[in-house]
């Protein structure tokens, strides 16, 4: 029956919406329309259910955080498919794979705006001035943390893409490393016992791309186009193939580590912006996080129950 099962989730290891962003863009359309449509209906909500409600939105969303760093849901959630007929267990491993609690982190993320929306409207009404501070300031983290949220999405859609057409790509910073080191020595053993034409052409239009940065946001352009930018900041370098004389070909040669070179820095590039953006994403969660404890303790303190 295991077995069985991870043949299932094998074969459906797809995301279960082809593009998250274009998906958090429909459910901000959604909560846009509702709420131009919900009319009186903050008012009759009341600042108490509607932050009730936002804030389980918020506990809601954040479970996807603890099961990306745990297995202990997992693996129950898996003991319990065992015991139940195939094609419920199918749907259950489908439901438990990390795709699916991302769409639906992203799902609630941006519907939690809506009660969140129905909860400042009807907060306006009994919002004191000593509050207003922090009630500005808990309203512009939500802004920030949902935007954060829109370009992680995007970052998850453009990045599989960009990676996938280039082989070989590295997941760990440190090959990446060991990577340049590697071109690097290949390139100089490459040049010795060679003439001097194709050393001076060597040092003058290879080397710097082998041991220089490239712009950064020419590798963001080449992320979001989905294209290799080792063509376009390398072609200088293979245009100047004639100054190599008779060496044309083994220059040729370098200018294709130099390019292997500048795909290995688009990577990098890559997975720094993955992991940076997730750091600005959690911190502005944590600041967000503390911000409703103070506007909880701050309401009932000066606003009562």
């Amino acid at each position: 029956m295991r077995e069985q099962i991870g043949e299932a989730a094998d074969r459906r290891h797809t995301a279960p919406i082809a593009s998250v962003t274009l998906w958090a863009v429909v459910c901000g359309i959604a909560v846009v329309t509702v709420h131009a449509l919900s009319g009186a209906l903050p008012g009759r909500l009341g600042s108490y259910r509607s932050g009730i409600i936002t804030a389980f939105a918020f506990v809601l969303a954040i479970l996807y955080s603890v099961r990306k760093h745990s297995l202990w849901l997992s693996v129950r959630w898996l003991r319990l498919a065992t015991r139940l007929p195939r094609a419920i267990a199918r749907r259950l491993i489908l439901m438990d794979r990390l795709e699916t609690w991302r769409t639906m982190h992203v799902t609630i993320g941006v519907l939690t705006l809506l009660p969140f929306w129905w909860h400042v409207d009807a907060g306006r009404a009994t919002l004191i001035e000593r509050a207003a501070l922090l009630e500005r300031a808990l309203e512009s983290t939500v802004i920030l943390v949902v935007l954060s949220g829109f370009f992680g999405a995007a970052i998850h859609d453009f990045l599989p893409h960009s990676m996938r057409i280039r082989p070989n790509s590295e997941v760990r910073l440190e090959d990446v490393e060991a990577g340049y080191h590697q071109l690097y020595l290949e390139a100089e053993e490459s040049v010795l016992g060679h003439s001097e034409d194709l050393v001076r052409a060597y040092l003058k239009n290879v080397r710097p791309l082998l041991i220089g940065s490239q712009p950064r946001m020419r590798f963001m352009w080449a992320t979001l186009r989905g294209t290799d930018p080792s063509l376009s900041l390398c072609e200088a370098a293979r245009l100047a193939q004639s100054a190599a004389g008779g060496d044309g070909p083994v220059y040729g040669d370098l200018v294709g580590i130099a390019e292997r070179k500048v795909r290995l820095e688009h990577n990098e590039f890559n997975l720094r912006l993955s992991r940076k953006w997730l750091k600005f994403h959690i911190a502005l969660v944590m600041i967000m996080i503390v911000e409703i404890i103070f506007h909880v303790t701050g309401v009932l303190y000066f606003v009562g129950f």
